[in-house]
């Protein structure tokens, strides 16, 4: 595909609004194009500038009902009356409504939609950076008996290597990663066409159950157990997901 017909579809790659298999040919396009590879760097940056930069406002409390109570109540044509001599007050008045209630629903919807969780966007970022830049394994085996010693040998951190081959999930390998602050670990599984990403860190802090997450396309499970926090991140669906978490989890 050329650069030319690539260009909107960068947009829609940076903006997580390309669906597979596409994104994953966009991807592997840009990692052999150092043009498009820049322009979706720029893509990219400037997303992230306007998440960060731009200010987000709060609707205030009671916002909508406010403006429901403030809006003149309707008076119902007579049924007697034909409908093409209903008053315009009458359509217009209906349409006004219809615009302020949007408006209202849209600062809530705005305002729930700015919460930014920096954790989420840097583990979901991880994960595409490995696709892109062909840097998905540092070690590329299917073996749990090389993978685990490979990373903790050079790791704090001894996350488990399961071989889920049998139940759909197989080990492809694994590779050093540094998200979020955190030098870790990812353990690298597929499920048929989807890469999953379990990266894993060490916490000291308290067991978790499962959390469920989604952004941009992908999915995400989080959980720690052990002294380590787990993260598995994929655009599989979530249920598959979820499901993976709680084998690899051993619930």
């Amino acid at each position: 595909m050329s650069c030319e017909r690539m260009r909107p579809l960068l947009v829609r790659l940076a903006d997580g609004a390309l669906p597979q298999p596409r994104r994953y040919f966009v991807a592997r396009h840009a990692a052999h194009c150092s043009q498009c590879a820049a322009r979706l760097d720029e893509l990219c940056a400037i997303r992230t500038m306007l998440r960060t930069k731009l200010p987000t406002h709060r609707a205030p409390p009671g916002l909508a009902s406010r403006i429901v109570a403030a809006l003149p109540r309707e008076t119902p044509p007579a049924p007697s009356r034909p409908w093409f001599r209903i008053p315009a007050f009458g359509i217009a008045s209906s349409g006004m409504f219809g615009a302020l209630a949007g408006i209202a629903l849209t600062l809530v919807l705005l305002h729930d939609g700015g919460r930014d969780d920096p954790t989420l966007r840097n583990l979901i970022g991880g994960h595409v950076r490995s696709l892109m830049a062909e840097h998905l394994m540092d070690v590329a085996t299917s073996d749990r008996h090389t993978v685990k010693p490979w990373l903790s040998a050079r790791l704090d951190v001894s996350p488990p290597v399961r071989d889920l081959a049998d139940v759909g999930f197989p080990l492809l390998g694994g590779r050093l990663e540094y998200v979020d602050g955190h030098k870790g670990a990812a353990v690298v599984y597929r499920r048929a066409q989807h890469i999953i990403n379990l990266f894993a860190w060490a916490d000291a802090g308290p067991n978790t159950g499962f959390r469920e997450q989604a952004q941009q396309g992908f999915n995400v499970v989080s959980w720690r157990a052990g002294g380590i926090a787990y993260h598995a991140v994929s655009d599989v669906n979530s249920d598959e997901l979820a499901a993976f978490a709680r084998l690899v989890g051993g619930t």
